[in-house]
């Protein structure tokens, strides 16, 4: 994936979330769904998140790791009365869904990726609004709640995304989650258009994650990177017991380092850097890689990358380059795990 540059008419869409409110499909994220009588007792030791306690139609970000406390997967988990729905990347729902089958012995539990069933995202400071004027009013924090929208069954909640640091670009702005058929998307995509909210685009979606800071695993992550060192410290329930890779996480929060972190970047000369480039310190020493990278209308080119805790200084300049040999120059603006660890302990 190469840096992407925003059109104008990228740029309106960008505006209209961060402003207004703006609908976004989400083809990016895929549902993995978990029935059985034993659901909740697999996944609660399996992920990294408390399942057990939560009560039906909780919405909760969680993780699955290997033993060694690597991040296999992260997702939003929707607890429905009769299954419960993990919402992950793309990429990851084969391997998330072949794992936690793995694991199912004697259970009566059944896993599967359902692609009968869609995602979509409205974005933006009216977006409260938007359901106003469709007679729905705002979800708890962290419940899901089923609705109805051009007689069209969905079920409704806020984005949770706790755990990361304050974003150096500003506030963030509310995301509510709308899953549903995706025979019913036409309808209820229509009904949101009508009510206010402005069709968004791929190219937006992207700056708004790196404005947010919210990574991909295999892009933004490094292969062999935990849910901390990603900012995902609000996937990670430090009240159940074991689950797997919880002895590596434990390690890692209580002696209060990380061996990377993900850090939001920008680009400090007209030269662009690109996913992978290789970055270092003005000395020549490995200062990890680079993500995702967006460049706004304004000019400003912006981006994630994993950059390891001894090369973490925030206003600290690193040089990008690819392997053909070009060169980019980028400034630390801050990390999206500061402040993550249990402990208190700073990220340094």
């Amino acid at each position: 994936m190469t840096t992407r540059v925003l059109s104008d008419r990228d740029g309106r869409a960008l505006d209209a979330a961060l402003q207004h409110a703006a609908l976004f499909g989400r083809d990016d994220r895929v549902a993995v769904t978990v029935r059985g009588r034993d659901r909740v007792k697999l996944l609660h030791a399996m992920l990294t998140q408390e399942v057990k306690a939560l009560p039906p139609w909780s919405v909760k970000p969680a993780a699955l790791c290997d033993a060694q406390g690597v991040m296999l997967a992260a997702f939003s988990m929707v607890l429905e009365p009769e299954r419960v729905v993990l919402w992950t990347d793309r990429p990851q729902g084969e391997l998330l869904a072949a794992t936690l089958d793995r694991y199912v012995i004697a259970d009566d539990v059944e896993v599967a990726l359902d692609e009968d069933l869609a995602l979509v995202g409205l974005v933006g400071p009216e977006a409260p609004g938007v359901l106003a004027a469709l007679g729905l009013t705002l979800p708890d924090a962290e419940l899901a709640t089923p609705v109805q929208i051009a007689s069209k069954q969905a079920v409704l909640w806020q984005q949770v995304t706790g755990g990361r640091s304050a974003s150096p670009h500003g506030e963030g702005v509310p995301e509510l989650l709308l899953s549903l058929q995706r025979d019913d998307l036409g309808d209820v995509v229509g009904a949101l258009v009508a009510h206010g909210a402005a069709i968004g685009c791929h190219a937006a979606a992207d700056a708004l994650r790196v404005l947010a800071g919210v990574p991909l695993l295999g892009q933004d992550i490094d292969d062999g990177s935990t849910p901390l060192e990603a900012g995902l410290a609000a996937t990670v329930s430090y009240r159940k017991g074991c689950y797997l890779g919880q002895e590596a996480i434990a390690m890692m929060t209580y002696r209060g380092q990380m061996r990377r972190h993900l850090c939001w970047v920008q680009a400090t000369g007209s030269a662009r850097p690109d996913v992978g480039w290789a970055l270092r310190t003005p000395d020549g020493k490995r200062a990890g890689r680079m993500g995702t990278a967006v460049v706004l209308p304004d000019g400003r080119c912006l981006g994630l990358a994993m950059v390891p805790r001894k090369a973490y200084v925030v206003g600290g300049e690193l040089v990008a380059a690819s392997e053909g040999g070009e060169t980019a120059s980028v400034r630390i603006l801050g990390t999206t795990a500061a402040g993550a660890l249990s402990s208190g302990a700073e990220p340094a």
